[in-house]
């Protein structure tokens, strides 16, 4: 009593197990400065999502404006 053998993977699905088992063995070397980096990143990040954040709060309220003027021209232009 046998199990009937699995197709073989299509070449996508045997490319990722190699790359799986690639990442799997092989650990990435890290720089002595990684840390340092990575927080000197995340203060960039932190320093432009704030002025990012309230750009995009003025530009919706703009945006809700403009659609709240054209809704009340076209229901005044409705006889």
């Amino acid at each position: 009593m046998s199990d009937a053998p699995e197709p073989p993977p299509r070449p996508a699905e045997s490319r990722a197990i190699e790359l799986l088992r690639l990442v799997g063995t092989r650990t990435p070397p890290i720089s002595s400065h990684f840390n340092a980096d990575l927080v000197a990143r995340a203060r960039a990040q932190r320093a432009v999502a704030g002025p990012l954040r309230a750009l995009g709060e003025l530009v919706a309220a703009i945006a809700t404006a403009v659609a709240a003027a054209a809704r009340t021209k076209s229901e005044e232009r409705r006889p």
